[in-house]
């Protein structure tokens, strides 16, 4: 009897059948499930359920939580293991009998379960999420509606595997993202340090805006290629802005950076919201209605470059129409940081001298910018 529910659950694996119902509350479906690792240990088989997130019910605590998984486990996601054997499922230290969802206490327990002890949803056991943390139960909470995953594909690999795929300790391509990102920071405020002092802070612009480059070479893929490209270009307008007499060179350089992200939001994420067209579009025009008694000839390229901008800081906002967490969402922010720094450069440049105008210039620029390549790293 044992050996012919082994062969089951084996055939079950070799067809990346999903041999469980897991349940989780519909109320917290942002943090479901992203993926599954299977890995058949011939008595056993291994389940590891990747969760998108997994949040604290109090905000500031889930903030500083988040941080300090970050630097344990290199990760945000929520990565959980579990066995099942031909009679039972053996939970090693993430079951809990919880009487409600956001229980704090008395979390992470060891339990092992008779199959018969499940409930069966076409013929497969079902697990439910039972806590905040994605502690596993048997039994339902009271009150409370779920989501069924029934996964039909599946990947075979063991917790080890799901580590070394999201956790930057683990996966050198993180690894150097991370680093990379140190290091455009720190080239970034020596940009804005060195700024009006020394030739040198031309080398250190470049540089910053290479190292944020290379975080989209790097992680880029698909369509996300016309971000590294529009980067390339900005690479460009970050040189020809330091010669006066470059000027219309360096605004076009950046018009084909907003024209290039522009293709990319919309390829990869569709048309956003039509009142957020209106609202971009209003603020921003209004703005130019302020600023063309001040440009004389270059009234209509400012004009163009100021519907290319609304055009690309509108489309940003698409992504927030999806179910995409993490570095996604940096879109929208960065697109806003670009788009601020460009109307307080041209504020500074057409209308009168602004204060900290380097600081205000540089660092919205350089972080939006950084924050446009780091939505190239979806895992």
């Amino acid at each position: 009897m044992v050996l012919r529910k082994l062969i089951v659950l084996s055939l079950l694996l070799s067809f990346y059948a999903f041999a469980l119902v897991l349940r989780l509350p519909e109320f917290d479906r942002k943090n479901g499930i992203k993926e599954v690792f299977v890995h058949d240990h011939g008595d056993r088989i291994e389940y590891t359920i990747v969760f998108w997130d997994e949040d604290h019910p109090n905000a500031l605590t889930d903030l500083m939580y988040d941080l300090y998984r970050f630097y344990k486990w290199g990760r945000f996601y929520d990565i959980e293991t579990f066995f099942l054997y031909p009679d039972r499922i053996h939970f090693p230290d993430d079951f809990c009998d919880s009487e409600t969802y956001f229980q704090l206490e008395n979390l992470h327990n060891q339990a092992e379960l008779a199959l018969d002890q499940f409930e069966y949803f076409n013929s497969k056991p079902v697990v439910y999420v039972s806590t905040w943390n994605h502690m596993f139960s048997n039994k339902p909470l009271s009150g409370v509606s779920y989501l069924n995953y029934e996964v039909d594909s599946t990947t075979f690999g063991t917790r080890n595997d799901a580590e070394r795929k999201y956790s930057w300790m683990k996966n050198m391509k993180l690894k150097l993202t991370l680093w990379l990102f140190f290091a455009s920071l720190g080239s970034m405020l020596t940009t804005i340090l060195l700024k009006n002092r020394s030739r040198v802070c031309v080398v250190f612009k470049g540089l910053t805006t290479v190292l944020i480059g290379a975080i989209a070479m790097l992680n880029a893929q698909g369509s996300e290629w016309l971000i590294f490209v529009g980067l390339i270009f900005s690479l460009m307008g970050d040189v020809f802005l330091e010669f006066n007499s470059f000027f219309v060179q360096g605004m076009l350089a950046f018009f084909t950076t907003h024209l290039l992200y522009t293709i990319a939001f919309l390829k990869l994420f569709g048309v956003s919201a039509w009142w957020i067209f209106a609202l971009v579009y209003g603020i921003v025009l209004f703005q130019y209605v302020f600023l063309k008694n001040h440009l004389g000839k270059m009234r209509i390229p400012v004009l163009l470059y100021t519907v290319m901008i609304a055009t690309m800081l509108s489309l940003s906002f698409a992504v927030l129409r999806h179910e995409i967490y993490y570095a996604r969402t940096f879109i929208p922010i960065g697109a806003t940081l670009f788009a601020f720094s460009d109307s307080y450069l041209a504020w500074d440049k057409f209308v009168k001298k602004l204060p900290l105008r380097n600081f205000m210039v540089l660092s919205t620029y350089f972080v939006g910018q950084l924050f446009i390549a780091l939505s190239t790293v979806v895992i």
